[in-house]
């Protein structure tokens, strides 16, 4: 499979915010993955008040729920990833089969997601995530995340309290800084892409293979500069957002895990550190999306 999955640096087995390009490569090729997406986006814009505020509203478990979090978890056993796989036969399937993990991604929620001020905690003390909110992010993420895994009925069950709270939350986007005007015009593009453009960004993802070396190198310098520059958040949020572009594009899952998702991502990540990132590196994730959409949506 040409995708993040064989980019050395790229990657990881526990999913965090910094490493966000690998989430949204995962959540793009899974059914339940715009919706997972939407999740997050949502507590990406939520103050530790808001996030607080949230945990007060969970409830006891129910028998219903509690059948429900077994089946989930039987099925989160049963889900293989791409360390799962192997041989011929695997092919197929690992064009859906994750490179994390769900507890991996349960796992960014409470120590990432929910924690808003995780970086401005004073030194040796560590940031956690209220139990009520983890207990109703963790069951709603269920629900996605396995959505073709679990009964309509154990969807809603796990999803219910959610549903419920998040109509207290802010209903504010979530803030990409510098970087909000070319991310958006981007995320139009990709919106409205049409399938000249989709073979377009095919083969500029094959192109881009070549120099998969140099392809890695700029996506690590990229990395860091949103972590210097404190964008964490905001880089994931960005990611996030794509997930949810390609989605409404239509793009085909062949088509994502053949390399589009990566020459997408990659300007994504480009544009959040544009500023920062050497002109290299900005250049060689910027360009293969460059050459299938044109420069109007960049120069405008």
């Amino acid at each position: 499979m040409d995708s993040f999955g064989n980019h050395g640096c790229i990657l990881v087995q526990v999913y965090s915010l910094v490493s966000a390009p690998v989430l949204g490569f995962d959540l793009t090729r899974l059914e339940g993955g715009p919706a997972t997406a939407d999740i997050l986006l949502t507590l990406l814009a939520q103050s530790t008040r808001d996030i607080e505020a949230l945990a007060r509203r969970a409830s006891p478990q129910t028998p219903a729920l509690a059948l429900a979090r077994s089946h989930a978890l039987r099925a989160a056993t049963e889900k293989p990833s791409v360390r799962d796989l192997a041989g011929p036969s695997a092919v197929s399937l690992l064009q859906r089969a994750p490179i994390g993990t769900l507890a991996a991604l349960l796992h960014c929620v409470r120590t990432d997601v929910l924690v808003p001020d995780r970086d401005n905690v004073p030194p040796g003390t560590v940031a956690e995530a209220p139990d009520g909110a983890v207990a109703i992010v963790t069951d709603a993420v269920c629900a996605t995340y396995l959505r073709e895994s679990l009964t309509d009925v154990d969807r809603r069950v796990l999803a219910a309290a959610w549903l419920t709270a998040r109509r207290e939350l802010s209903a504010a986007a979530p803030d990409l800084g510098p970087a909000h005007a070319p991310v958006h015009r981007l995320l139009d593009r990709v919106r409205s892409a049409h399938p000249a453009e989709v073979r377009a960004l095919g083969v500029a993802a094959e192109r881009m293979r070549v120099g998969q070396v140099s392809w890695s190198s700029a996506m690590h310098s990229a990395a860091w500069g949103v972590h210097v520059a404190g964008r964490i958040r905001a880089a994931a949020a960005a990611q996030l957002l794509l997930v949810k572009a390609v989605d409404t594009a239509g793009i085909s899952v062949d088509d994502r895990a053949a390399g589009v998702w990566n020459v997408l991502a990659g300007a994504v990540q480009a544009l959040m550190v544009r500023d920062l990132v050497d002109s290299d590196s900005a250049q060689e994730l910027l360009v293969p999306c460059l050459s299938a959409f044109g420069p109007d949506w960049l120069s405008a």
